[in-house]
C-alpha cells in the first residue's frame, strides 16, 4: 500500500478548489439541482467555493433529467395497421367505479376490432373469468358470423380476467393468438381502449342512469 503524505494530499485539494467548473458539471455533482437552487447556492454564498466557468445557465436539456422523471419507457408506435376485419381485435376493461349503476354494475368491457374500429361495449357487475368469457364467446360466434372471416389474433393485458384456465381452454380450442401486454400500458394497444379513458364521463352517465 502506497501512502500520500500530507502536503500531497492538501495540494491536490487546493488545487480542485481553486479550478474553475462549468455550469453543467455543477448540475451534476450536486445530484441534478434545478437552475435556480443552484443561482441560490451561488447569490447567497451557502457553498464554498461553487466556481462557475462561463455561463451560468444549463447548456441545453439534461439527457439524465428527462429520463429520470420518465414513469416508463417509450412504447414502440411503429406497430403496421390491420388490414382486414377480424385481424386483430382489442379488449379491456375500465372500473370498478365507485359507485353501482342503476342495475348494479360496476366496471365495463370494450371489444374493440383494430381495422374498423368497430366497438361493442358491454356492462358487468363483475369481471370473473366466467363472465368476461362468455361475453367474449358471443361476440366470436356473431362477428366470424356476420362477416363471415375467421378471428386470428386477440390483445388484452394480463390481468387475472384473461389470464387464467377458462380463457386458456377457450384458446386452445379456438386455436387463437393471444398477445398479452402489460397491464395498465393502454399504449401497447396504439388505440383508444378503456384503460385510456382516465376520466370518461359520457360513459359515467349512461353507466349510472341506463345499466
Amino acid at each position: 500500500m502506497v501512502e500520500m503524505d500530507k502536503p500531497q494530499l492538501t495540494t491536490l485539494i487546493t488545487q480542485s478548489k481553486q479550478k474553475l467548473t462549468n455550469f453543467t458539471t455543477w448540475h451534476r455533482c450536486l445530484a441534478h439541482a434545478r437552475t435556480e437552487t443552484i443561482h441560490q447556492m451561488i447569490t447567497e454564498n451557502l457553498v464554498d467555493e461553487l466556481n462557475i466557468y462561463g455561463k451560468s445557465s444549463m447548456g441545453g436539456l439534461c439527457k439524465d433529467c428527462i429520463y429520470g422523471k420518465h414513469v416508463v419507457y417509450p412504447y414502440n408506435d411503429n406497430k403496421s395497421r390491420e388490414k382486414e376485419i377480424l385481424e386483430c381485435i382489442y379488449i379491456d376493461i375500465w372500473g370498478p367505479y365507485q359507485i353501482q349503476s342503476a342495475k348494479g354494475a360496476l366496471y365495463f368491457m370494450i371489444i374493440m376490432d383494430g381495422f374498423s374500429s368497430y366497438q361493442m361495449v358491454t356492462f358487468l357487475k363483475s369481471k370473473s373469468p366466467e363472465v368476461t368469457l362468455n361475453i367474449f364467446k358471443s361476440f366470436h360466434t356473431e362477428a366470424e358470423r356476420q362477416t363471415s372471416r375467421k378471428l386470428r389474433q386477440v390483445q388484452l393485458d394480463i390481468g387475472r380476467e384473461w389470464y387464467n384456465s377458462a380463457w386458456k381452454c377457450y384458446h386452445d380450442k379456438q386455436r387463437l393468438d393471444f398477445e398479452f401486454m402489460t397491464p395498465y400500458a393502454y399504449q401497447q394497444n396504439c388505440y383508444k381502449t378503456a384503460g385510456e379513458l382516465d376520466d370518461p364521463q359520457w360513459w359515467i352517465i349512461l353507466f349510472l342512469f341506463l345499466f
